[in-house]
This record gives C-alpha cells, structure tokens and sequence, in this order.
C-alpha cells in the first residue's frame, strides 16, 4: 500500500500527550477544503523520458488552493475537517490540467466568437459588433452589405467591427485567406463605410488579414502617432494588426478588456487548459491581465514573454532581473524580438526558395535583439519559428552572445533557452546541439493537420519532399535526446486539443490521407508529458505546476474516460468534465454539477451556450 504523502505537517502525531487545553493540531492549521476520493487521479511524478506516468492514487486532499495530500482513501479521508467537501469521483481519472507553451488568449478573444459575445451580447456606444456566418462563399456573398448596414445604423464615432469566420474546424480557411487581403483593401472599406472607424478581419490577428478604414486608422494613430508609416522595432510593433482592438478601440477600458480575457481563458478551461504561455503582444493585455490578478479573478495562468517596445541594454538588464518572478498567475518568462523565418537548408525549385525569409541571419535587426537579451542575462522564450536555417543563426547567437558576456556552459543551460513551434525544426542534427546547451522547444501538432500555408507539414512535404516531413515536429526525437518539449495549438481551436493530441501520435493528414513522418510518432504518455511537467518547467514554474504532488498548486482536470487506457481512435472524444485551478472550480458540467452537489461553472453557464457542439454529457 502507498503511504500518505502529506505537504507541510505530520498528521499522526504517535504517543503525543495530550495537554491541558486539547489543542486540536488539525484545526489549527487547517483542515483541507476539498477532497477527491475514489479517483484514477494520476500524477505525472515520473521524472523520466519514458512512457511512463509515475504515481497513481485514489485520493487528493486541497486547501488553501494547493494539493496538502494524496494517498488511499481511507487516509486521505481521515485528513476531513468539519466544512471539507468531499467529492466522489466514482472512478474517473483525474489529470494535471494542461499547460501550453505558445498560446495566445489574448489574440483568440478576438478570432473566435464566443467570449466576445458573451461579455458584448449587444452594442455598446463606442463599437458594434458583427461576425459573418456560413461557408466562404456565402460570407464574401454578404460582407459588404452587412458593412454597408453596419454604417447606415452607426452612431457617431463608434467602431464598426466586422469579422469573417474560419468556422469551427478552419473549414473556409481556402476559401478566404489568401483571398482577403486582394479584396478586403483600405479603399474599398472607405467606400462601404466612409463615416466611422472600421475595422474588418478574417479571422487571423496579422496584417494582411487585418484592415482599418481611413478612420480608423486616424484613431489608431492618436495612440500609436507612427502608425501605418514605417515597421515597428519587433513583430509586436504593428499598431495596424495585433494592437487595435486592445490599445486602441479599448483605450481606457481595462475593466472590459479584463472580462474579455477572461472570458476567453475559461472557454480553454473548458477544455483543460489552464496555463499559457505568450507574449501579450499589446500593452493593454497585459495591464487588463494584471487587473485580474490583483482582483484574483484570474481563471488561468499566464507565463508571458517581453518582446518591447524597447530593446536598449539597459530595458532588457532590468527585464532580466524580473525574469521568473510575478504571482502565481501572472509572471515573466523570457524575451524575445523578431520570430524566426521561414528559411530552410533544403533545396527546392526556384520559386519556393524565392519565397523564403530569413529573420535571424548575422547582424540583422532580429539577430541584434536576441544578442542583446542573452547579453543582459535574459533568456529567450515563446519566440516563434520557422525553417530550420534561422535556428541555425539562433543557435550560433546563442553560443556566441554567451561567450562574450563571460558564460559558463553551466550558466547558459540554466537559462532554458527556447524557440516554439517547432514547424520546420530542429534538424537530426541540431538535435545535439539543443541537448548541450540546455535548450527547450514547444510543439504545434496543429501543422501536422492544417493544410492552409506553406509552413503547414503538407505544404513543406510538397515543396521540399517526403523526408523533410520528419523534420516537423520532432518529439519523438527531442524526446529521446532527453529534451523537454511543450505542447501547443497557437489557433483559436481549443475543443480540438484531444483530437490534437492523437493527431501527435499518429502524424496522418485527413486532407491527405496520409502519415508525415511515421518515425517521430510518439504514444499518449509522451503527448501527456508535454502538456504536464514538461510545460511546466517551459513556463519555470516546475516547483508548483505540471504535477499532481503535495505542495503544488491544486490545478486539475476531471476526465469523462479513461484516458490511459481506452483505445488509440476514442481519444478525440475525452472530454472535460470538471476543471479547477488552485483548487478553485472554473469549469463544471450540469450533469457531475447535480452529481456532486455543485453548481455548474464556466462557459455551461453562459447563455449562448458556447459547449454545447462540442459536449455531449
């Protein structure tokens, strides 16, 4: 029988004598507000890169939002206090809910349609919202007219928001993206809507996919003066594309821009995801952020990244200093400036070379910037990637910016140096590299579905050839060089992570009907790994997140099956019953709601209903 592992104090105190007063010692320091018996809560404690999840217990006591102990049930439950709730599992399995490590909520908010209409079900004064339905088709059949609409009911000043759909499985991506930027023009949204600013998307957060009328963009430039006239000093930099709608069309209301993000954050709790790492991409965000925090109605966690304004020696020395710290929602992870391009060692036609950007190459704007962190002290992280060639300048910046601020190899490992997507690296033999100087990388299964750009695994299988295909998202390899790998979606997707997940451990392509790069499959545990303890120690908190062990944070996820064990095909179907971060519940379906003797919690209480195509029970 396993012992109880109890965080903080002995709970049996054999032999004591009893004094004069009775102190009850339990009482005194608090007997735990939850309990969960009768589980397959397993703990993810298993250290190793092997298939392997450690630890399974029956039963987990919390309080004061973290996990006090876990053990049987009967030892568990003789932990009960007076006030403890106590909560059947009745053999559900119960994981540590997941971390990704290149997520953006902050983006999401405002690419799928749910948290914005839950939290602006109607107009307000200052902006009007309208989202487009349909297939491809149908959405360019009505986009003008309902902009046209839009105007001729406008008040004055007030932001028109428009935005076309990708739908729920990207299934008008072909239909619109590369259209949009040739159709959607300045110009022809001057003449649709001439009067008040307006705003029009396809449902992507980046220039071309964004457009601002000609007052619209006088109102950004009365935040950002430069706006619209030259490139920013990062990818951060584009007042036009990720900026808009947070410093811009909500100047001055943190308040709402809080309860947009929130809102977000709890539609990924919804499906077990409760911490993200990202650079907030706009100074509202991570102020609306920091609101949450301090009022501590944060439903998730987020680990972000400082990617400027500014870049001076002396602004990243002090971002180096912060590195790591923050509160237990709301912390700094790292730096970065310019992502890495899409540039390959491969050959290829003329035409996909041509194609090609390098963003990191020796002395480039991009370059410079990751020099100068690692010569502060800082460390690189959530920076997006590309081609395999730009990793290469990444890694020789690495090595040479070290050395020439007096690193020890011990030293420059400790940094945990990072780049995320992992779409077209690491190489075979970059592998090594990473190995040696301590470096981590987050994974995009998603690249391995999507069939939408060239940095897609398809597209770069057609372009480059069938063996380019296991240089995509390598996890299996990293993994076996004993290389911690995160695990990310990057798309407004989260009802697909299960489908995610399998998609990672058997790497074939619907559209194609065929496997890309059959060597690097893994199987669940390794999937799982990524998401846990090894997301953890991307977003450096391993110490208190990523595992289910007494003493850290109490942030779980309550399963609808057995995820360990039902078959390979049944995994896109888990669901997510209950999700509860430092033991607060912030998502709760009816039906384990009325079970338990709790109110339901989350999006399954918002009146649109937003879960219902994706739940079933």
């Amino acid at each position: 029988m396993k012992k109880l592992l109890v965080f903080g104090f002995a709970v049996v105190f054999a032999g004591a004598t009893a004094t004069a007063q009775q102190v009850n010692v339990p009482a005194r320091l608090g007997y735990p507000q939850t309990i969960l018996t009768n589980g397959k809560i397993v703990t993810m404690d298993d250290a190793s890169f092997e298939s392997r999840v450690g630890t399974i217990v029956q039963a987990m006591a919390i309080r004061d939002g973290k996990i006090l102990a876990t053990g049987t049930n009967a030892d568990v439950r003789a932990l009960a206090g007076p006030e403890t709730k106590v909560i059947d599992l009745k053999g559900r399995m119960v994981l540590p809910s997941f971390i990704h490590t290149h997520e953006h909520p902050t983006d999401w908010v405002w690419t799928e349609p749910e948290a914005l209409q839950h939290v602006l079900p109607q107009d307000t004064d200052f902006l009007m919202v309208r989202w487009l339905t349909g297939t491809a088709q149908e959405q360019w059949a009505k986009w003008e007219s309902t902009l046209q609409d839009m105007q001729a009911n406008a008040k004055p000043g007030q932001w028109l928001w428009l935005s076309f759909s990708w739908g729920s499985n990207f299934e008008n991506v072909e239909g619109l993206f590369d259209a949009f930027p040739k159709t959607v023009t300045r110009e022809r949204l001057d003449q649709l809507a001439p009067r008040n600013p307006a705003r029009v998307r396809d449902a992507w957060p980046l220039q071309p996919q964004v457009v601002v009328n000609s007052k619209g963009l006088e109102e950004v430039r009365k935040v950002y003066d430069w706006a619209g006239t030259r490139r920013g000093g990062s990818e951060a930099s584009d007042p036009l594309g990720r900026q808009t709608e947070p410093d811009v069309i909500l100047q001055g209301k943190t308040d709402l821009l809080a309860k947009l993000l929130k809102a977000e954050m709890e539609l990924w709790a919804a499906h077990g995801i409760t911490t993200f790492g990202s650079a907030p991409y706009a100074y509202h965000n991570l102020q609306a952020l920091n609101y949450l925090d301090q009022k501590g109605e944060m439903p998730g966690r987020f680990a972000w990244g400082y990617i400027g304004p500014d870049f001076s020696m002396d602004t990243l020395r002090y971002m180096a200093g912060i590195l790591g710290n923050g509160s237990d929602y709301l912390w700094n992870i790292g730096a970065w400036g310019n992502p890495g391009g899409t540039c390959t060692t491969l050959r290829a036609p003329n035409e996909v070379k041509a194609s090609e950007v390098c963003a990191l190459t020796p002395g480039s704007t991009g370059q410079q910037i990751l020099e100068r962190i690692i010569k502060a002290g800082g460390r690189i992280a959530t920076m997006h990637s590309g081609g395999d060639k730009d990793i290469d300048y990444f890694l020789d910046t690495i090595v040479k910016a070290s050395r020439e601020a007096g690193m020890t190899l011990d030293q420059i490992r400790a940094k945990r140096h990072a780049f995320d997507h992992a779409s077209g690296a690491p190489r075979p033999d970059q592998i090594p590299i990473l190995k040696n100087l301590g470096m981590m990388v987050s994974m995009i299964n998603t690249v391995l579905w999507e069939n939408r750009r060239d940095y897609d695994t398809s597209f770069r299988v057609r372009n480059y050839g069938i063996e380019y295909a296991n240089w995509a998202v390598p996890r299996k390899s990293v993994t076996a060089a004993g290389i911690m790998n995160g695990f990310e979606i990057d798309r407004a997707l989260p009802h697909k992570l299960w489908y995610f997940i399998h998609v990672g451990m058997t790497r074939f392509n619907e559209k194609e009907q065929k496997v890309l790069g059959a060597s690097e499959r893994t199987d669940r545990i390794i999937q799982l790994k990524s998401l846990t303890r090894w997301g953890a120690y991307y977003v450096l908190r391993e110490n208190s997140l990523g595992t289910l062990e007494p003493g850290k944070l109490a942030d779980y996820i309550v399963l609808d099956r057995d995820f360990l064990t039902i078959p390979d095909n049944d995994i896109p179907n888990v669901k997510v019953l209950m999700t509860a971060v430092g033991g607060k519940v912030v998502h709760l379906m009816p039906a384990l709601a009325q079970e338990i003797g709790m109110a339901p919690a989350g999006p399954v209480t918002w009146p649109s209903k937003p879960l219902e195509g994706y739940f079933k029970r």
